[in-house]
């Protein structure tokens, strides 16, 4: 068992998302926790601040 708090409004977000690609929300955090793994890190490379691609929900990167 894994717990996290997420608003409701991006967990509803995320939900549409992941669902729209054909998998659910704990699959989706799965697959996260495997590719970290794979890594031996983060999947992805965190960043300060927005760049021109990314839009305001995506501008909370670290």
């Amino acid at each position: 068992m894994f717990a996290m708090r997420i608003s409701k409004n991006e967990k509803d977000q995320l939900r549409k998302l992941y669902a729209d690609m054909g998998l659910d929300l704990s699959t989706a955090v799965n697959l996260f926790f495997k590719q970290s793994l794979v890594e031996d890190g983060l999947p992805f490379r965190p960043r300060r601040g927005m760049d021109s691609k990314n839009n305001s929900t995506r501008g909370a990167s670290l």
